[in-house]
């Protein structure tokens, strides 16, 4: 995978790890190194609080290609999990008062400073899981899509030493980032991507936001500071 210039440093693969693995009778063609992000690397949102320990609040993530899409791995070190807001099997709920996982895909790579502007949505937008499994896609161009246009699971256990791990497996068809059919296995494909997890220790709204990329002020509408990710093609 090539970066932007300010692509953080290389780590074990997720599945070397255990991460669970989203088979579904895809065949994995190519995956991006494994990244971490915490407290002294990552961007919080402005919206929310910090933290200075990165076992209650870091992750670290890859990405994989597939021939029917493209999937987003991620394991989460969490020093307690909280789900009170998002009911199991929920498609729309107030998903960012709950701990999760999210994903931003800017697909046609425009970097516009309004993902929500125009036809923005079009070709991205936010999609969202849940540690309980819920998700939320409404800021997305596919709302409330989960099921069809992309698939996954999530995952909670209890982690040696105190705290818990989640694990995230996702699948996206290729239309989730604007593309109206697959790309051919040789074909590289580019597309901004930003994805976060958000901490919500106290069942309120005492949470935080912690990103791999962007602006703090809006880091989930400013695609001008999302990262950029090639997935190679098989030549």
């Amino acid at each position: 995978m090539r970066m932007s210039p300010h692509a953080i440093g290389l780590f074990a693969a997720l599945s070397a790890a255990g991460c669970a693995v989203f088979t579904d009778g895809r065949h994995e063609l190519y995956s991006t190194e494994t990244f971490r992000v915490s407290p002294q690397n990552g961007v919080w949102d402005d919206e929310y609080g910090r933290t200075v320990d990165a076992e209650g609040c870091s992750f670290e993530f890859r990405v994989v290609r597939y021939r029917d899409g493209f999937g987003v791995r991620a394991r989460v070190f969490d020093d307690r999990v909280v789900t009170d807001d998002c009911a199991p099997g929920s498609t729309s709920c107030p998903s960012w008062d709950d701990d999760n996982l999210e994903c931003f895909f800017d697909g046609d790579n425009d970097r516009s400073t309004d993902a929500r502007a125009g036809r923005g949505l079009e070709y991205g937008g936010e999609y969202t899981m849940v540690a309980n499994g819920a998700t939320q896609s409404d800021y997305s161009g596919h709302p409330r899509s989960f099921g069809r246009l992309w698939k996954g699971k999530s995952s909670v256990r209890a982690r040696d030493g105190g705290g818990f791990v989640i694990d995230y497996d996702l699948w996206f068809s290729w239309l989730c980032i604007g593309r109206r059919s697959a790309p051919a296995d040789d074909e590289d494909v580019t597309f901004g991507f930003n994805i976060c997890i958000h901490d919500d220790d106290d069942g309120g709204r005492n949470d935080r936001a912690l990103y791999w990329k962007g602006n703090p002020a809006r880091p989930y509408r400013d695609e001008s500071r999302f990262g950029t990710i090639v997935l190679e093609g098989v030549k």
